[in-house]
């Protein structure tokens, strides 16, 4: 792995009303400068989002200009024509998942009735690596025989083929196994177990018998990787997630929480891909630029919480002198604000409301 992404104890901040969130970024831009403000979203296309993005441009007075994908994937380049329709930028993004969790799966209930795993897309891309982990912590076992413990391998992890386009585990077996194997078994080898992985993991242990137990949770991401021939030059949205993130996979699967942990860690990718692009790449002229990224809890297709875990400040267009915030400093930031209110209704704003003339005519 290349680097950690921050622990998830770090993003699981608390959650705000969008209301709240959205009037504190305003009061923060506001109270900057920000002028002929256009907020921008990169967030999944699901319809969850909807009302979110709409009650983002209610607070900012103007529609939300898309700078995402499908599964929150950030396309850079739309930033040049949403430099054009507006002077300064507020951008909000981030992946979504839904807020009821089952088997470390975040579920929202869909138009039709059906509960399903949401964000779809990010599910999708986990499902087959979730599938081989939990495969591999079942048929791995563990027992404790005459001179100590014994871990038992089957043979499909002990045999190695090239990467291809179907998914593979390797076991990393010298954090597994001490030596050479010391039988054969009906389906594998079985090992002395490592002694340092013995030590790691002295309290799971220590009421292990002579009945074979899978290792099941104590196969940690430091004891295997996942191997795939990716295709890197993809624009399909699933294999650019995929890409994007397979080097984070064998810890985001042993995570307690696989599929939040999957949304903070595409988050974290894609905040930091935009956060270059503005500093490297666009041409920001004397612009201010605020970006607030993080995970968007679905309570319902209607219904949104918001938790900050990123922010990013550029003003008047000195990328150098860019503020960073991480999660702990945005939330603090955030919360210093005094909540911005609205002048007009929400029916106002969208030119409906009978008592108001249509800005739109």
């Amino acid at each position: 792995m290349p680097i950690a992404p921050p622990c998830e104890t770090l993003l699981d901040q608390p959650a705000m009303a969008l209301m709240d969130l959205f009037g504190r970024m305003r009061a923060m831009t506001d109270g900057i400068g920000f002028q002929g403000t256009l907020p921008a979203v990169w967030q999944c296309s699901d319809e969850t989002q909807g009302i979110k993005k709409a009650l983002f441009g209610y607070v900012y007075d103007c529609p939300v200009f898309n700078l995402g994908r499908v599964g929150a994937l950030l396309d850079p380049t739309r930033l040049g024509p949403a430099s054009h329709h507006g002077r300064d930028l507020v951008i909000l993004g981030g992946s979504h998942i839904g807020a009821v969790e089952k088997g470390g799966i975040g579920y929202v209930e869909r138009v039709n009735g059906k509960v399903v795993p949401c964000c779809g897309m990010l599910h999708r891309v986990l499902e087959p690596y979730l599938t081989l982990y939990h495969r591999a912590a079942a048929l791995i076992t563990l027992f404790r025989g005459v001179g100590g413990i014994k871990i038992e391998i089957p043979y499909k992890y002990l045999f190695r083929k090239p990467p291809g386009e179907v998914t593979q585990i390797h076991v990393t077996l010298r954090q597994l196994v001490d030596g050479e194997a010391i039988r054969e078994s009906t389906h594998g080898k079985v090992y002395r177990l490592n002694p340092e992985f013995a030590n790691r993991h002295q309290q799971a242990l220590a009421e292990l018998g002579k009945e074979a137990r899978s290792l099941a949770e104590l196969l940690d991401p430091n004891c295997f990787r996942f191997v795939k021939r990716l295709n890197k030059e993809s624009f399909d949205p699933g294999g650019m997630l995929e890409a994007s993130i397979f080097d984070f996979l064998p810890e985001i699967v042993t995570a307690r929480y696989p599929h939040r942990r999957l949304s903070d860690v595409n988050t974290w990718r894609q905040f930091h891909r935009l956060a270059s692009y503005l500093v490297d790449s666009f041409d920001s002229g004397d612009r201010n630029i605020l970006v607030v990224a993080g995970l968007t809890l679905d309570h319902s297709i209607f219904h949104n919480t918001f938790v900050p875990q990123f922010g990013f400040l550029m003003e008047q267009g000195r990328a150098l002198q860019a503020r960073y915030f991480g999660p702990r400093e945005i939330n603090e930031h955030l919360c210093g604000q005094t909540i911005f209110q609205p002048r007009q209704s929400f029916l106002e704003f969208a030119g409906v409301s009978p008592s108001t003339p249509d800005r739109r005519s």
